[in-house]
């Protein structure tokens, strides 16, 4: 890694999936270049990687990305963050922004551990931001700026739909929805590439099939202005192939099942964060 003296744009602090999949997408968007970026994580062998496939900087020295970066982006395990936010908060700027994916560490767990410095930022993204394609819930603390509102709202723009909420404790909820969200829908895909396998296609004929089908039922739940119960009548018929496997589906209570996921993800993202505010004063 060379000797890094300039300052960036981005810094990614952790660059595991999630953050990976924003850094990506802000590439491909155009809104970032790589000579703008610099990631951190603590295996110099990744660092290293990761640099090399998208041309970016790279460092083992969180100090060195809290130093030079104006927006800062915490892709770290909730776990870490005690350990690893504490020592950068002499090293950042008040012109800084604190950008945090962690679900379930509070602002005010931020603040405890990065000072009065930065401005602080929560939000929840998912995968699909590789693809301009993603879901992200916002809360902003009411001391934030219309300036860094507005740069906010252009940055995750182009990674997809963003939604701001009034209550930082709404973030659990769109981390067990959206966030954890697209696994669900893989699963379920999952369950329609092997139902179609069994029924005589072939492996690619069958994961061309789910995706598409989900990809078209998706836009109808967002474009047609008809509530979900309505789009099920429309491809329901009596005696019919759907009533046929929506027999199957309410019988094992699916739709209860997925609710639960929901629910059980959201509780996990709250009690993380009580874990984690338990060290504060």
């Amino acid at each position: 890694m060379k000797n890094l003296k300039k300052h960036y744009r981005f810094g990614f602090l952790g660059a595991g999936k999630m953050a990976q999949a924003i850094l990506r997408g802000l590439l491909r968007s155009g809104l970032a270049r790589p000579e703008e970026i610099l990631i951190s994580r603590s295996s110099t062998e990744a660092v290293e990687k990761l640099s090399r496939e998208l041309q970016v900087d790279g460092t083992t020295d969180n100090r060195v990305l809290a130093a030079r970066c104006r927006w800062i982006w915490l892709g770290i395990k909730p776990f870490h963050a005690a350990d690893l936010l504490q020592p950068l908060a002499k090293h950042l700027s008040p012109k800084s922004t604190v950008l945090s994916m962690m679900a379930g560490i509070s602002t005010r767990s931020l603040r405890f551990h990065l000072g009065r410095g930065p401005a602080l930022i929560r939000l929840m993204p998912n995968t699909p931001a590789l693809l301009g394609a993603g879901m992200t819930g916002v809360f902003l603390p009411k001391s934030t700026p219309v300036a860094t509102r507005k740069s906010v709202e252009k940055i995750l723009g182009v990674l997809g739909e963003v939604v701001f909420v009034s209550r930082e404790a709404e973030l659990d909820a769109v981390t067990g929805l959206s966030g954890s969200g697209p696994a669900f829908v893989y699963e379920l895909a999952i369950g329609m590439i092997e139902g179609g396998i069994r029924s005589g296609l072939k492996p690619e004929e069958a994961k061309r099939l789910t995706a598409q089908t989900l990809l078209g039922a998706a836009r109808m739940l967002q474009e047609s202005g008809h509530s979900p119960e309505a789009l099920i009548a429309q491809v329901v018929s009596k005696g019919g192939t759907t009533e046929a496997g929506l027999k199957i589906l309410q019988g094992k209570k699916t739709r209860k099942q997925i609710s639960s996921a929901v629910e059980a993800a959201s509780r996990r993202a709250a009690e993380i964060k009580e874990q984690n505010e338990r060290c504060i004063p």
